[in-house]
């Protein structure tokens, strides 16, 4: 498809600039009158209707724009309008070329806002993209270039009609040293009574990568806080994988769990920690495609990518399925 390109002045960036230039003049009453919405935007006014557009840089910055035609045009209705006020030089702007997302006539301020609103929020999203690829490499170069570390898989499952209730915690540790799983799975004792099935499938009895424990919720946490502390012990630090891991760690966050420190201490904050990282696998997928809105669920990210799996929603199935598809993202190949 053929996009149009433009040279182009920003709006925000001829707005602000004229309004410095006349403030400086001493003459900002004129500036003012000019762009009151009122009058720009009347129906009988020489500026109602704009064309303007909405472009991207070829960096992917989105703003509203006008082409220098109508710039020019724009000027000259203020000299028009006031002509004893010095006209804005042009030398003070800055040409930039545009690709031309949307053309639209700014008949009203409400449609000039929505479109400055829109822009604003793409760049928002090319933001949490640009972040998101910075975390790939991170991850990328965490398990494939250094190789020093554990990477630890952690997942929770709740009971379906009180999500307080936590029913499983299960992990999967990828030992990056010795190209090695290890998994653990834990079944709360106290809730032994309770299962899942109506909203969620029930399949914590189905753990496919080891034995499954019965246990306290506290005797559970204190074998995951032992292999964290393992980690730490051996490598100074370890990593965190998760898929919506925010979840998982508001859950350890209530029960009061605290986290191996570098200094042989104890946190309640994951990020003061010995955690080197924290990654999501649905951060990760999302970059790949470019489009971090409304990720995929595990099993769905897991079909996606073509990874087979057997008995999801068992925390610790949960957990190995959810480092495999980390490996899998990042291109691990051992």
């Amino acid at each position: 498809m053929l996009v149009k390109v433009l040279n182009s002045y920003e709006w925000n960036q001829v707005y602000s600039a004229w309004r410095r230039y006349y403030e400086q003049l001493g003459q900002q009453a004129a500036f003012t009158a000019f762009f009151e919405p009122e009058k720009f935007f009347a129906p009988d006014g020489n500026t109602v209707g704009i064309p303007l557009k909405l472009g991207k840089t070829f960096s992917g910055e989105h703003n509203v724009v006008m082409s220098v035609q109508i710039y020019k045009q724009l000027l000259n209705h203020f000299t028009e309008q006031f002509p004893n006020v010095p006209p804005f030089p042009d030398d003070e702007l800055v040409i930039k070329k545009y690709q031309v997302i949307e053309p639209f006539k700014a008949t009203t301020n409400n449609i000039l806002s929505k479109y400055k609103s829109k822009a604003k929020k793409l760049n928002k999203q090319r933001e949490r993209i640009e972040k998101a690829h910075q975390e790939v490499q991170l991850a990328k170069r965490l398990v494939i270039s250094e190789k020093n570390y554990m990477f630890i898989a952690i997942d929770i499952e709740a009971y379906e009609r009180d999500h307080s209730i936590i029913l499983e915690l299960g992990w999967s540790i990828f030992d990056s040293r010795k190209n090695r799983f290890m998994d653990q799975h834990y079944l709360i004792d106290s809730y032994a009574h309770l299962n899942n099935g109506t909203f969620v499938e029930d399949q914590k009895l189905k753990f496919s990568f080891g034995t499954s424990v019965w246990c306290s919720l506290a005797q559970a946490l204190k074998e995951l806080r032992k292999d964290l502390d393992w980690a730490v012990e051996r490598d100074g630090g370890f990593v965190l994988v998760g898929h919506g891991l925010s979840s998982d760690l508001k859950y350890l966050s209530k029960q009061k769990f605290m986290w191996p420190a570098v200094n042989g201490g104890e946190v309640l904050d994951v990020n003061q920690s010995a955690c080197i990282a924290i990654v999501n696998t649905d951060t990760i997928y999302g970059s790949s495609i470019n489009d971090l809105h409304n990720p995929p669920s595990l099993g769905r990210t897991l079909d996606l990518l073509g990874i087979e799996t057997w008995n999801l929603h068992n925390s610790g199935n949960d957990a190995h399925y959810t480092m495999l598809l980390f490996l899998t993202l990042v291109n691990y190949e051992g």
